[in-house]
């Protein structure tokens, strides 16, 4: 259960990551605000989970693998569903 707990919550990081670095260049700072909340919010989820199991080698792998499973999809949704719409 803790795995796949923390493979949601760091997809969700990096997700939000990935959103937040995007929308910086944006020309919305509504886009921008709305996606930093999110994106630090996440984290504080994922930094609270990490500490708590920092001793099982298992999180590695699912920190890794979810790190890149959330960004490259939310580069993806964001370049097909919602930044064309932005501009």
């Amino acid at each position: 259960m803790e795995i796949l707990k923390m493979f949601l919550l760091v997809i969700l990081q990096n997700a939000s990551f990935t959103l937040v670095s995007r929308a910086r260049n944006s020309p919305s700072i509504l886009y921008h605000s709305i996606a930093s909340v999110i994106s630090n919010g996440v984290w504080l989820l994922v930094i609270k989970n990490v500490v708590q199991n920092f001793d099982k080698p298992e999180l590695m792998w699912t920190y890794l693998i979810a790190s890149v499973l959330g960004s490259v999809s939310m580069h993806y949704i964001l370049m097909k569903h919602v930044e064309n719409k932005i501009k």
